[in-house]
């Protein structure tokens, strides 16, 4: 099973009001490294960063957070996991990682020599020097609405709640150009990883990181690695994906 599906994932961690942001890191600051989505481990360790903002109650468990994702990360054994964090931390927004985060992984570059580790070290290092961190500037708390005042007939006012709208799910469909560029750059990763290959998480995020497009998705990239599975140009074994039919 992809490790990567069962990561945690929250939203809004960077435009929530402090009242909000106490519910939604409840659970989150307290998982492993590993089942934390990236996304939202920076944005996490971000808010480490400002705890100015938040009640001293979530400001303490931040710093704590941070200082076990900090061990953590530096932790991380050099091989197949320090490769797959980095190749998911290619995947984020630059202006989202912190400094916190950028220099547990500068502290790791000196003793870490594994295949392909550099490159991944270098691709990081010219994103954070052309994209500095974008500091995180929350709202005030929200005001609750006068939902106990009463009118004349001493009726309490109700908030109307407007029903969700659904959202259809919309079958994936890749234009030839990124199929094309897609299948490229897939073949070209797997021709350096024999029959060991890769995650196929691993691919995805370099896929996405590397994309000419802004937009590329992840579901674009596993469509198309579906496709030439069909098509018997690679294989998938074991949650990694190799060369050959």
């Amino acid at each position: 099973m992809d490790a990567t599906k069962n990561r945690t994932s929250v939203g809004k961690l960077r435009s929530s009001d402090p009242d909000t942001l106490s519910v939604l890191t409840q659970d989150v600051l307290r998982l492993p490294l590993g089942q934390i989505e990236r996304g939202t481990l920076a944005d996490l360790l971000a808010l480490g960063e400002v705890t100015e903002q938040v009640s001293p109650e979530l400001s303490k468990d931040l710093r704590a957070f941070s200082d076990q994702m900090v061990r953590e990360v530096q932790d991380l054994p050099d091989g197949p996991p320090l490769v797959e964090f980095l190749t998911e931390l290619c995947a984020v927004d630059p202006e989202r990682v912190p400094d916190t985060l950028r220099a547990a992984v500068r502290a790791l570059q000196d003793d870490r020599h594994f295949e392909g580790i550099d490159e991944l070290f270098a691709e990081l290092e010219q994103d954070w020097d052309d994209n500095d961190h974008v500091d995180i500037s929350l709202p005030a708390a929200a005001v609750p609405l006068d939902a106990g005042k009463t009118t004349g007939a001493g009726k309490s006012r109700k908030e109307v709640v407007k029903p969700k709208k659904t959202t259809r799910r919309r079958t994936t469909v890749v234009d030839e150009r990124r199929e094309e560029w897609i299948r490229e750059d897939v073949l070209s990763r797997l021709s350096n990883y024999g029959a060991r290959g890769l995650k196929e998480s691993i691919i995805v995020a370099g896929s996405r990181h590397r994309a000419p497009w802004d937009d590329l998705t992840e579901s674009e990239v596993l469509a198309t690695l579906r496709k030439m599975k069909r098509e018997s140009r690679i294989r998938y074994s074991a949650g990694r994906w190799m060369s050959g039919g």
